[in-house]
């Protein structure tokens, strides 16, 4: 019971909005950074062998669409949340979704990103983003 509390808590921590101004009032906006795993978490009872993870992804002002990231599917499903700019998101070669700050994300389990990235050429864009995946496995793979 206590781990499926923890699963629970952790998908709705991501879901959080967040006070970023109080935060950087003053401050220039930082670069970008990588992908950055926040949390990891290994599952136990019916959700045995799984991991709960939460990552920070954080894209650059837009660029061409030959420099936005490769397509990429995820070994589990993949909720998102817009913290900052507009987000390109497109699965399975979809029409490109410009999505502002609030708005998540959702891909299903093998699902092939095809369209990700910042929409603004102002600023950066960056989400949350919560994954369940088999445990060990890697976050991103090829499409």
């Amino acid at each position: 019971m206590q781990d499926r509390r923890t699963f629970l808590g952790l998908a709705a921590a991501s879901l959080l909005p967040i006070d970023l101004d109080a935060q950087t009032s003053g401050a220039q906006t930082p670069a970008p950074r990588p992908a950055a795993e926040l949390a990891r978490h290994a599952l136990t009872g019916p959700l045995e062998g799984f991991e709960a993870v939460l990552v920070e992804v954080a894209s650059r002002p837009a660029q061409p669409a030959s420099a936005q990231g490769q397509a990429h599917r995820h070994s589990g499903f993949v909720l998102g949340y817009v913290l900052d700019g507009q987000l390109r998101f497109a699965i399975n070669n979809e029409p490109e979704q410009i999505l502002p700050v609030g708005k998540t994300f959702f891909e299903a389990t093998g699902a092939v990103h095809t369209t990700n990235g910042s929409a603004r050429s102002d600023g950066p864009t960056r989400a949350v983003v919560f994954m369940l995946v088999p445990k060990g496995s890697p976050l991103s793979l090829p499409a």
